[in-house]
């Protein structure tokens, strides 16, 4: 089993809405996969038509007492969907203090899955370090926008995680200048293909759907597969 991980450098870069896309990708080409929101925004269940009235979730589950792992919904025989789960802000707050104190919980919960899954897909918040430790991950992801904001909080950054370029517009001299100076300082980390700025990626939430399967032939799906397979491959290499 292989854990995928996607947090935004900042907010509203995507993050979601690529978890969302990666995850039907992988279940496209044969594999098993569960996406896990780690989010206390609890927004990935609405790509995929799920109840926005819906409070159930791992979060949820983990207040009341209840078994985590029955909050999953199954989408496909192979995929499925792991929701944060309604919760206030002070709620919030206590599960990331218990996840603090537990730092292995989300390992051993990991440990679990592996015999049930091929991929966990995580979404990760920015600034919740508990909800963030999530144990073994292959392919922490960090997600940008090539603008300035993006450019400024990489150098403020000491990780080395792989960076995906999002929404990038060629047509745009900053982006183009931007994603120059980056090939060029950040090599080793910048992965070798970018998520193109596309409409549908926007709409297909809209029609509460996945990318891929709201419109297969975009741009953007295209991209989001081609990532999939990048990741299908490096999993090989790295065996």
């Amino acid at each position: 089993m292989t854990s995928l991980s996607v947090r935004g450098v900042r907010g509203g870069v995507g993050s979601t809405s690529l978890v969302a896309a990666v995850g039907h990708a992988l279940e496209s080409l044969g594999e098993r996969v569960l996406m896990i929101d780690m989010c206390p925004e609890n927004l990935l269940r609405l790509h995929f038509n799920l109840l926005a009235s819906q409070e159930l979730g791992w979060a949820r589950a983990m207040l009341d007492g209840q078994d985590w792992h029955k909050q999953a919904w199954s989408l496909t025989s192979t995929l499925q969907i792991l929701p944060y789960g309604e919760l206030s802000e002070a709620e919030s707050a206590s599960v990331e203090q218990q996840l603090l104190r537990e730092p292995q919980i989300w390992v051993r919960r990991q440990a679990s899955l592996a015999a049930h899954y091929d991929w966990l897909l995580f979404d990760l918040p920015q600034r919740l370090p508990g909800h963030g430790t999530i144990g073994p991950c292959l392919f922490p992801i960090q997600v940008v926008e090539a603008d300035a904001a993006c450019h400024v909080l990489l150098l403020q950054q000491a990780t080395g995680n792989p960076v995906l370029v999002n929404r990038f517009d060629p047509g745009s001299q900053l982006q183009r200048d931007l994603l120059l100076i980056w090939r060029k300082h950040y090599a080793a980390r910048l992965l070798p293909l970018t998520v193109h700025a596309d409409e549908a990626m926007r709409e297909a939430l809209a029609f509460k759907q996945p990318v891929g399967q709201y419109a297969p032939d975009s741009l953007a799906a295209q991209d989001v597969m081609s990532l999939a397979i990048w990741c299908l491959t490096r999993r090989r290499e790295l065996a």
